[in-house]
């Protein structure tokens, strides 16, 4: 039988117990601010990066990024699964476990089947090849690949299809050959209903398939085929053969274009990718939508040293252009930086003008150390002393990541120059005797923790994780959607939900199962923002946000009176609000 808990029972554990006290069994923690920290018990390391917040009850690792509360701990640290963890501290606290038994059935269908890599390997191939059988029955999968300029040849050359809108079609097809639904499930092409039975993950989408180096089919992407499709796009889950951190689309076509070229362009979407390599652009590989992570820079590195970010224009492609940036140059690799005219991305640029004009484009692609100084000046009124203070605290964890002291001294050069600041004090600033920022003098280790809590929507959170008086307010000026991204705007929605409700942000967690999300809470609150002008501070967040929203708004609407001629009329009045609104913000920081 499997024994299920009262999630105010788990609620009750967890705030009687001393996460400080766990931890200090396996852990020595010395005092650090608002924070203890020690060596990480879970990677070798030799300068501390393992942080706990006592208040909050959560840890989090900035060396190999584990973190969550005091049942997360005891999971990882002894092998336990989440019930015997909360028996332990449940015993420990003197809290009664009110049980509660769920069938075995259930259990069963629960725990999937463990499947080993080559039966995975040969679902996913015969799942690629019923997407690609289903694009000729289906009309508009047709019409959507014609549309994007796509030829059959690339259609059928990147295994692209369609998954039907049914609720069973690979389910039942799959059965037809021998595949049962537990195995689907366990491949994350299948999902189990609350009441017994599967059903397809994906449905009524065009497919991506997601192939490793060697060109299998390890998983999928598919995007919706209805405007109002949620998300618009669906990714597989993580197995054993798909890791998001570490996989970067289209590398197995473009490895040796990038060999022989001596470079790799870097592009945000999969529809950038196919279009530039239709046209004969093949040194290039895709993001498909996932933060850069140190994993990507290694892969990078086994091929080139020279790589050139390409992102779109808009507000989403250049915060993801800077946070490649702090990822990515800490191992040394040549970066440049290409963001597009206002409006353009990859795939339409490509179609519009043609490879020869692309190309020529690329050569004024801009030294990363230009752009990142540039962006982080725009961010802040580097006008002003304490503008020019808040530049270089946000360049400081790129700074500390870089070892290469040319490259370090080169920048700090640019930077004093930029702010128009004495280079000493400059380097002064920049001092970082025990390297705290990248422990261990591993190149990458921490730069994604560090460009989030620097950047617009993360230190945004980290304010209201540190002060959460200030959330009402907050949501007077700010909703979730105002945040361009996606994974703010999923962790900002909770605290908004958390708070309606009168909880704990130490609970925040537990609302979700998105792993990312669970880490960037998690760092949120071990690492507090400072008190001082904290509502100041959130008061020039809430405008630079909504500023960025609007921004992001005027280019959306640009786009549609391009693509929609007739409704110029409606969409010039909604063009000349949006930019009425952005000029009162502007008036106002």
């Amino acid at each position: 039988m499997t024994i299920r808990f009262d999630d105010s029972i788990k609620e009750e554990v967890r705030s009687r117990a001393d996460i400080v006290a766990v931890v200090s069994r396996y852990v020595n923690l010395k005092s650090s601010g608002q924070t203890m920290k020690g060596l990480c018990p879970f990677h070798k390391e030799k300068t501390p990066s393992f942080h706990v917040n006592p208040t909050r009850g959560y840890f989090h690792c900035f060396g190999c990024g584990k973190g969550g509360d005091v049942f997360t701990f005891l999971e990882e640290i002894e092998g336990l699964d989440f019930g015997e963890a909360l028996k332990v501290l449940a015993e420990e606290t003197g809290v009664e476990l009110r049980q509660s038994e769920a069938p075995l059935k259930q259990q069963e269908q629960n725990s999937g089947l463990k499947l080993s890599k080559t039966e995975m390997l040969q679902i996913h191939e015969l799942a690629s090849k019923f997407f690609y059988s289903n694009i000729r029955p289906n009309p508009k999968a047709v019409e959507y690949f014609k549309s994007r300029g796509l030829k059959a040849e690339t259609v059928r050359d990147f295994n692209l299809g369609y998954a039907p809108s049914g609720w069973t079609p690979l389910v039942n097809y799959c059965q037809k050959h021998g595949i049962s639904s537990a195995k689907l499930v366990s491949c994350g092409l299948a999902l189990q209903k609350e009441g017994g039975g599967v059903y397809d993950r994906f449905r009524d989408r065009v497919m991506f398939s997601l192939c490793d180096l060697s060109g299998r089919v390890i998983g999928f992407a598919g995007r919706g085929m209805e405007t109002d499709a949620v998300p618009k796009y669906l990714n597989s889950p993580e197995t054993p053969l798909y890791k998001k951190k570490e996989f970067l689309y289209g590398f197995h076509k473009s490895r040796q274009a990038v060999k022989e070229l001596g470079y790799c362009l870097i592009v945000e979407g999969y529809m950038d990718y196919l279009t530039l390599h239709q046209a004969g652009i093949c040194n290039v590989v895709a993001a498909s939508g996932t933060a850069f992570t140190p994993e990507h820079a290694h892969l990078l590195q086994r091929f080139t040293s020279n790589v050139l970010l390409l992102f779109d224009g808009d507000s989403a492609g250049q915060t993801a252009a800077i946070r490649a940036v702090f990822v990515l140059a800490p191992f040394n690799l040549d970066i440049s930086i290409l963001v597009l005219p206002d409006d353009e991305d990859p795939d339409s640029y490509v179609q519009k003008y043609g490879k020869e004009k692309f190309l020529e484009l690329v050569k004024g692609a801009r030294n990363w150390v230009d752009f990142i100084i540039d962006k982080m000046i725009q961010e802040h009124d580097a006008t002003t002393a304490r503008g020019k203070s808040a530049v270089i605290s946000a360049l400081q964890p790129l700074v500390d990541s870089i070892r290469d002291s040319i490259v370090s001294q080169k920048f700090k050069k640019e930077l004093s120059e930029r702010l128009d600041i004495d280079e000493k004090l400059v380097y002064n600033r920049l001092q970082t005797p025990d390297k705290k920022q990248n422990p261990g003098g591993k190149p990458g280790s921490l730069s994604s923790d560090d460009v989030y809590l620097v950047s617009l929507e993360g230190s945004f959170l980290r304010i209201l994780f540190t002060k959460p008086e200030l959330i009402n307010e907050a949501s007077q000026y700010v909703v979730p959607e105002t945040l361009t991204d996606s994974v703010s705007g999923d962790i900002y929605s909770l605290v908004l939900e958390i708070n309606k409700q009168g909880g704990s942000l130490a609970g925040l967690g537990n609302l979700t199962a998105d792993p990312e999300v669970k880490r960037l809470i998690s760092l949120l609150l071990v690492k507090p923002a400072l008190q001082d002008h904290i509502h100041e501070e959130m008061v020039q967040k809430i405008i630079q946000l909504r500023a960025k929203f609007l921004r992001s708004q005027i280019r959306n609407v640009k786009l549609q009176m391009k693509a929609e001629p007739n409704r110029s009329t409606d969409l010039l009045l909604q063009l000349q609000d949006y930019s009425r609104q952005l000029k009162e913000l502007d008036g106002e920081q």
